[in-house]
């Protein structure tokens, strides 16, 4: 469920209507009636709800400009010379899971995912050349989590006009078994090699690895595989 915290149309009209009635009569009125139709919609801990269930949303904030092409019918158009009004929106999604009911290092991945990948896909981008065809695979402990990691890069590659493929490369048995006994300095710079050796990734194309090295971290790291050769980019 996304909630933005905004006034409705119907909201504005009545509270501009008791505005313009007599102040001695409709002030009071006025300010009560914006403070609960704020608080209604409003993320924060307070009058409405608890800390505990605030921290159970998401949220992001945009500009108005893209606010508005994202929710035209809640959030108004900017007005062409600016303006002393919204400058932005704060949109809000309520959790799937409940704050503290994941893995604290999973917790820590997710919270920060979009902006981590974002980050990563950027030095991806500038490390290959324009035209690169992108496969994206995710390396973590929690298989549903490495697939929130894919999806997330996949969709950040997308959101930049890159092409992407929905399929991942996979490398023969025996390969696999000689890799698990490598180090991760070691074993994905020789998958690489195998990718192109293989004809498994084609010139032209790349893959951007997502990954955890070390169990007791949070931070993800990314590599990227082109022409068979492996580079760290964090």
């Amino acid at each position: 469920m996304t909630s933005l915290f905004t006034l409705s149309r119907g909201a504005r009209a009545r509270f501009d209507s008791a505005l313009r009635a007599p102040l001695s009569v409709n002030a009071g009125f006025a300010c009560a009636f914006l403070f609960f139709a704020a608080c209604t919609k409003d993320p924060a801990a307070g009058f409405l709800q608890t800390k505990q269930q605030a921290r159970n949303y998401d949220c992001q904030r945009f500009a108005q400009q893209e606010a508005h092409e994202r929710y035209p019918g809640l959030v108004p158009e900017p007005p062409p010379r600016g303006g002393y009004g919204v400058k932005d929106a704060l949109v809000c999604t309520r959790r799937i899971v409940d704050w503290g009911e994941r893995d604290a290092r999973d917790e820590v991945v997710l919270s920060s995912l979009r902006e981590s990948v974002d980050e990563l896909v950027r030095l991806a981008r500038s490390a290959a050349p324009p035209g690169t065809t992108w496969y994206v695979d995710a390396f973590y402990p929690q298989p549903q989590v490495a697939q929130k990691i894919s999806i997330a890069a996949r969709t950040s590659l997308v959101e930049r006009g890159q092409t992407v493929s929905d399929q991942v490369p996979v490398l023969a048995a025996g390969d696999i078994a000689v890799l698990a006994r490598l180090g991760p300095s070691r074993s994905y710079a020789l998958a690489c090699k195998r990718y192109f050796a293989q004809e498994i990734l084609q010139p032209g194309e790349a893959l951007l690895g997502l990954m955890i090295i070390d169990p007791r971290e949070s931070q993800l790291h990314a590599g990227l595989c082109l022409q068979g050769e492996w580079r760290w980019l964090q």
